[in-house]
């Protein structure tokens, strides 16, 4: 799901546990892909697969628990390393909850209230792009330790926000020329809200990178995803 883990930042058991949140991670951003995908092509098995991933998800969030707790039970670590383990714990959560909102948008294709018109499914296409490309972007920063990258994630959820506020209002818009259409609408809105969701989850992973950034040394970087 993704390339150029680099373990090299942290020795042993804090380096494992580092490995398995990117892990997480790339499960997670599949998660929003198939999401995305299910809902701008109406697709139900696409919504299915990912319903069906779901308990992975909180099984990596589990297990992810239980090691942080053993680590700190075990190694007692004090400074930078806690430091690390407390920001791989807030890490996990952001991802856990990124995969919640995926489930939603899902469920909402399993519903089959209503398929979103030409224009709506763009929107939510386009919204659901970038917000995969700001995950992406945060778990490559993740992965590396790169505190730039890191910032990159952070300035561009804006732009996010910004898409999410524009496709909201041509949703509204689009709801009041057409009031039958009510409920496809608010179901969208539902969707394209998630997706703005998504994007703040992956812009809270870098803020969390930016604490085990400033704990730690440079690590060697590794290559970028592709």
């Amino acid at each position: 799901m993704l390339e150029g883990h680099t373990a090299r930042s942290f020795d042993g058991a804090l380096s494992s546990l580092h490995v398995h949140v990117i892990e997480m991670g790339g499960l997670v951003l599949d998660q929003v892909r198939e999401a995305t995908r299910a809902y701008t092509d109406w697709d139900t098995q696409c919504a299915e697969r990912v319903i069906a991933r779901e308990p992975a998800i909180n099984a990596y969030e589990a297990r992810l628990d239980d090691a942080q707790l053993t680590l700190i039970a075990r190694r007692q670590p004090v400074a930078s390393d806690l430091k690390a383990i407390i920001a791989m714990s807030r890490a996990v959560a952001e991802l856990e909850r990124a995969g919640d909102e995926a489930k939603k948008i899902a469920r909402t294709v399993l519903r089959l209230g209503g398929r979103p018109g030409p224009a709506t499914s763009r929107d939510a296409r386009h919204l659901g792009q970038l917000a995969v490309d700001l995950l992406r972007l945060s778990l490559e920063a993740f992965d590396v330790l790169d505190a730039a990258l890191a910032a990159e994630v952070i300035a561009r959820d804006h732009d996010l926000d910004a898409e999410y506020g524009a496709g909201l209002r041509r949703l509204l818009t689009r709801a009041m020329e057409d009031p039958r259409h009510f409920d496809v609408a608010l179901d969208a809105a539902f969707v394209l809200k998630s997706l703005e969701r998504i994007g703040d989850h992956a812009r809270n992973l870098a803020r969390h990178l930016l604490s085990i950034r400033t704990a730690g040394p440079h690590p060697a970087q590794s290559k970028r995803m592709i």
